[in-house]
């Protein structure tokens, strides 16, 4: 008896309610995709997986850089660029982060055409935030 008076309490007038078909699944009535619902590439999973990795390195400053690059560039990336770029995820963050400074030349040893490409894009991105001189002089100013 409770059940029926609390379901006839709540129930919405018949210009609000919506037609069952509509509530059971269909695109209407559902803001959920449908897992089969084609909109994604059969590679974003794995560029989502690899962006996320991309992003949580561990060290901020790899975390930016490759995160970064990653957020713009891995929707590009062919399936055998993909690949490539899950190398580069797989390198240990000190050996990494000096080629992608420039710090060091990457050695000839590694065959990864992408981790040269990468090395060079953020190589230019650095040179137009460093174009400025100070005008003053900074010895024995205290910050």
């Amino acid at each position: 008896i409770a059940r029926r008076a609390l379901s006839a309490a709540v129930r919405l007038p018949a210009a609000v309610r919506l037609p069952a078909r509509a509530v059971a699944g269909s695109a209407a009535g559902n803001q959920q995709a449908t897992a089969d619902s084609g909109k994604f590439d059969a590679l974003d999973k794995r560029r989502r997986q690899l962006l996320y990795r991309s992003k949580q390195r561990g060290w901020l400053e790899m975390d930016i850089m490759l995160g970064g690059w990653a957020s713009a560039r891995l929707a590009d990336l062919s399936e055998d660029q993909l690949t490539q770029f899950a190398e580069i995820i797989e390198m240990e963050n000190p050996d990494l982060y000096c080629w992608l400074t420039g710090q060091q030349d990457v050695p000839d040893d590694i065959s990864n055409p992408l981790l040269r490409t990468l090395c060079a894009e953020l190589k230019e991105s650095y040179a137009p935030k460093a174009t400025l001189r100070s005008t003053g002089s900074f010895e024995g100013k205290v910050w």
